[in-house]
């Protein structure tokens, strides 16, 4: 037998995968074995510090394991790797003393020392004696729920609170202390709106809270913040999204291969839906919670792994059991102790037909059978049809045994509050916690409490832990344990909290889209329509049917037909119409390549720099019996520099109009004009052209251009006139809006993989999208603009309300002269831009202390 253990080839894993981090962790010991002490003292740290790098936990060069006894008994590839009673013919003693490299353990490392040889000598003549439940595999947490008791109070913290009670045990348990001075109040107010509404709080609130002298005004403002089910919705529907996949448009929906679960999702948080019927409702799906188990259908030629199946097997676990089945769908797992057994166990649950095992995507000819990942909570019948064992597994999730599933959310709550998770990584729930009793505790109080998401929110943020002073590094892993609390950790925004801020402080929310209104062929889009039926029913109202918008009739038109090859420059277009009633509604439609005005009787409606988003406007007050003008005024860019949006032209280049406009009485059209060849045009704007009354009898009549839809494809300006529905001035959270560049680099994800936490580090495209994007140039422009007119351009008053908006006090005197040299001698919206950018850019704005 000896010699016959041979290296095997190291398992490189690829940082890229994103598997959960598979850092040792310490055994746990169970009842003494008279040898306990000396193997504790002597043999275990050789095989912690010399063996298991290379045969545990995933890693067993040469088929061999010194995880435990019974693994080394059994040996590698050639047999037995120790002989009890007989270690100069036990091949672990041959390994650790031969003087030939290539067959010396620990390979490419020092040999052990004499004493290290003697101790494993030693140990193997006596039996190789083994303390029962030692096992350095793979650590496996309990399913069984636990209901520690409260610890006694301590005198180190002035509080009763639960949390405060488990905290400051162990603390003491280890010897250690902290501040338990909480933070002041306006800190605590911006954590805590920005935590659990995802909104900065009202300088005037602000104020407020910092006069009130009750002693419950922290337990209240919580409260009063969870019963804001509109903010409270809107605010963790960003969390939900990343973490079931739910995504607005993007890969997956064509061919119908993805679908979303906005309304339902929506609803769900709206109403607070109890977490245990939430999570049955996503596993078991009920009409509008199909999409997350039926996950994307990659079109091409798709690895295994990836087949539907297997998708909502890997999802189902990581989000509600906080493990990753993702390495073992393709072969046994080297990051933890799943088999690729149990993961298409599980993936069988989901299948239409039979599933056949594929290793490392290659069919083994075996047939998965359903089953739970954990079957000690019961089986699932493999010849019933897939709905009802979904129904089962759905069970099995959240049957009261399976203290996992608990464990698995509350401990992302902690994290989301806290900034770290009470055990960590978030998706590996079978590492060691910090503390157990206070996870248990926390699960068993959130279970006591009708699986209330809320409930354990407000438990959280009204301790006085949550209360504390943010510590850099709190929770961070320390000699002899996983790690230890310190105090909430610094967060940096979320994308979605950072654009809602801006408007907060700028007053420029988005805008509603027909995008956002209207799902499209392929199933994409209608958020905004989602969400707003997803209220209506919550508040027992019929859902708001989806708007139609009236048919559009138009024409693209320019100067001349030449419009691929235009000079660029400006012309003014008109149209007038003589009305003999004012109808009930009457809108407005239009776009241009590359910049357009329109007018109504004078007055300015709409302007659009981007021909692929066309803009809308209500015009119905502005109408009149008799004549009315539709004007505009439309410019193709001849060189780059002006306006924003599309990048401009260098020279000669495409040029076109389309415009529409029509009256409405209820849902009849009652008249309607698109852009043709009846407008007229002229290169001057001399006198009141937009005006009833001018004389345009030296204008010229417009040409159209029959190939202009090849052009500009798929643009509708039907689309676009569902933007002036009555509500299109409510606030869009930036939740709701499609993902752009600026949201991308600030973190937001694509949605086509479960993220449970995002990258709050900064990056180097985060810095050059904030100091070059042109998403955020634009934003800033139109936020400062407003900036500027609602405070029609006072200095003072600009800095102050921006400073009290953006940080909730005033500026210091330093501060004050910085900004006013930003806003220049003469106030202008430039000046506000610039001010405007460097609050943004500031860590006071950007991070929740």
């Amino acid at each position: 037998m000896k010699h016959s253990l041979r290296i095997g080839h190291c398992l490189l894993v690829s940082l890229a995968l994103g598997l959960p981090d598979a850092r040792p962790v310490h055994a746990q010991e169970g009842h003494a074995h008279p040898a306990d002490g000396r193997f504790s003292a002597t043999i275990r740290p050789i095989i912690e510090q010399k063996c298991l790098k290379c045969h545990g936990q995933g890693k067993y060069r040469g088929g061999f394991s010194m995880e435990n006894r019974e693994a080394i008994l059994r040996g590698g590839e050639g047999g037995p790797a120790a002989i009890p009673g007989d270690p100069e013919n036990s091949e672990l003693i041959f390994r650790v003393t031969s003087e030939d490299e290539l067959d010396r353990m620990p390979a490419n490392d020092e040999p052990l020392s004499a004493e290290e040889v003697t101790l494993l000598r030693d140990w193997i003549e006596h039996g190789l004696p083994w303390p029962e439940g030692v096992d350095f595999g793979f650590r496996r947490a309990s399913l069984a729920p636990r209901s520690p008791e409260v610890p006694p109070a301590s005198e180190a913290v002035a509080s009763d609170h639960p949390i405060d009670r488990f905290i400051a045990q162990h603390l003491a348990e280890r010897g250690s202390s902290i501040d338990w001075t909480p933070v002041p109040d306006r800190t605590f107010m911006r954590r805590v709106s920005l935590d659990l509404v995802g909104l900065l709080p009202d300088p005037e609130a602000l104020d407020a809270f910092e006069q009130d002298t009750l002693p419950d005004k922290r337990e209240r403002l919580v409260e009063r913040l969870l019963d804001d089910r509109r903010a409270y919705a809107d605010h963790w529907l960003t969390f939900w999204n990343d973490v079931l996949r739910n995504e607005y448009r993007g890969t997956g929906f064509i061919d119908d291969g993805r679908s979303t679960i906005t309304e339902w999702l929506y609803r769900a948080l709206y109403e607070n839906l109890p977490y245990d019927q939430f999570a049955h409702q996503l596993v078991s799906p009920v009409p509008g919670s199909e999409g997350f188990t039926k996950g994307i259908i990659w079109r091409g030629v798709v690895n295994a792994s990836q087949a539907p199946p297997v998708q909502a097997a890997q999802n189902v676990s990581q989000v509600f059991l906080g493990t990753n089945l993702k390495c073992a769908s393709c072969h046994d797992s080297f990051v933890n102790h799943w088999k690729l057994e149990e993961a298409y166990a599980l993936a069988a649950v989901f299948a239409e037909e039979s599933l056949e095992i594929h290793r490392c995507d290659r069919p083994i000819g075996q047939i998965a059978g359903p089953g739970f990942i954990y079957p000690e909570l019961g089986t699932i019948d493999p010849n019933a049809p897939r709905s009802d064992r979904m129904e089962r597994l759905a069970d099995l999730l959240i049957m009261p045994e399976n203290g996992r599933f608990a464990r698995t959310v509350v401990n992302r709550l902690w994290a989301h509050l806290m900034g770290r998770g009470l055990v960590e990584p978030l998706d590996d729930l079978d590492q060691e916690p910090w503390s157990q009793d206070l996870l248990d505790w926390l699960a068993s109080d959130f279970v006591r409490h009708g699986h209330d998401l809320k409930h354990t929110m407000a438990v959280i943020a009204s301790s006085r832990a949550y209360q504390l002073a943010a510590a850099e590094r709190s929770g961070e892993p320390e000699a002899g344990g996983p790690s230890t609390f310190q105090g909430p950790s610094v967060k940096r925004m979320t994308a979605e909290e950072f654009l809602d801020a801006f408007s907060t402080v700028t007053g420029e929310w988005p805008e509603a889209s027909g995008e956002m209104l209207k799902v499209d062929g392929r199933g994409q889009g209608g958020q905004l329509q989602a969400v707003r039926a997803a209220i209506a029913r919550a508040e027992g109202a019929e859902a708001v049917a989806e708007p139609v918008a009236p048919p559009v009739t138009a024409s693209w038109i320019w100067h001349h037909d030449r419009h691929l090859n235009d000079p660029g420059g400006t012309i003014f277009l008109r149209k007038v119409i003589r009305l003999d009633e004012l109808p009930e509604r009457a809108l407005i439609a239009g776009t241009c390549d590359n910049e357009l005005v329109l007018y109504v009787n004078g007055q300015r409606v709409a302007r659009g720099d981007d021909w692929s988003r066309p803009v809308a406007a209500d015009i119905g007050h502005l109408l009149r019996r008799g004549e009315n003008v539709i004007a505009a005024e439309a410019t193709n860019w001849p060189d780059p520099g002006r306006g924003r949006g599309v990048r401009k032209a260098t020279g000669p280049n495409p040029a076109a109009f389309l415009a529409w406009v029509g009256g409405l009485n209820g849902s009849e059209m009652a008249w309607s004009f698109g852009s043709d060849e009846s407008w007229l045009w002229s290169p001057s704007d001399d006198g009141d052209w937009t005006r009833p009354g001018f004389d345009d009898s030296s204008w010229k009549h417009a040409v159209v251009l029959p190939l202009a839809p090849r052009t500009y494809p798929g643009i509708d300006l039907s689309a676009t006139l569902l933007e002036t529905t009555p509500e299109r001035n409510e606030p869009i959270r930036a939740v709701l809006t499609f993902n752009d560049p600026l949201l991308t680099a600030l973190g937001r994800p694509n949605r086509e993989q479960v993220v449970t936490r995002r990258d709050s580090l900064a990056s180097t495209i985060q810095a050059l999208e904030m100091t070059n994007g042109e998403t955020l140039a634009n934003r800033l422009a139109e936020g400062a603009q407003a900036v500027f007119d609602r405070l029609e351009g006072d200095p003072d008053a600009i800095v102050l309300d921006l400073f009290r908006r953006s940080f909730g006090r005033t500026p210091t005197a330093e501060e004050e002269g910085i900004a006013r040299q930003l806003l220049g001698p003469t106030p202008s919206p430039e000046g506000v831009e610039d001010l405007l950018w460097a609050i943004l850019m500031l860590p006071e704005f950007q991070l929740i202390p």
